[in-house]
């Protein structure tokens, strides 16, 4: 059986978009997912992936369908921050997106500890709204 190419909110390393970010198909969640917040309302999921294959991490952002729906459009960045380095690695950004599902370039950090961070910025507002997933090592 094939699997699936669907994006998803857990993060499918074979979609379209992960694909094209160059994101290995073995690549699987890790830490705890974060959350973006906005006003107290969750509007988007931050996690990380990690590819034992390509021995690289990722950055996941997933904008929910709740803000999405009514949101207009958004400019969107997702990384992974090394906090061994003290530096935000494989940052790809978007403006003006209404797209949903958001991948970093991959990132040479397995040996660091890590968490994939993103922000969300909606038209309008002069701040975006920044979540991170949780500390790995």
């Amino acid at each position: 059986m094939a699997k699936s190419t669907a994006p998803s909110a857990a993060g499918n390393p074979l979609s379209a978009k992960a694909q094209a970010a160059g994101v290995c198909s073995d690549a699987y969640a890790i830490g705890e997912t974060g959350y973006i917040t906005r006003q107290g309302v969750k509007i988007a999921s931050v996690k990380q992936f990690y590819s034992p294959k390509c021995q690289q991490n990722y950055g996941y952002l997933w904008v929910w369908d709740s803000f999405r729906d009514k949101a207009g459009d958004y400019d969107v960045s997702t990384a992974v921050y090394s906090y061994s380095q003290d530096e935000i690695l494989g940052k790809r950004a978007w403006t003006n997106s209404t797209a949903q599902e958001f991948w970093s370039n991959g990132t040479d950090t397995v040996n660091d500890c890590t968490a994939g961070v993103g922000s969300l910025r909606p038209a309008g507002d002069p701040l975006a709204s920044q979540g991170a997933s949780t500390k790995r090592c």
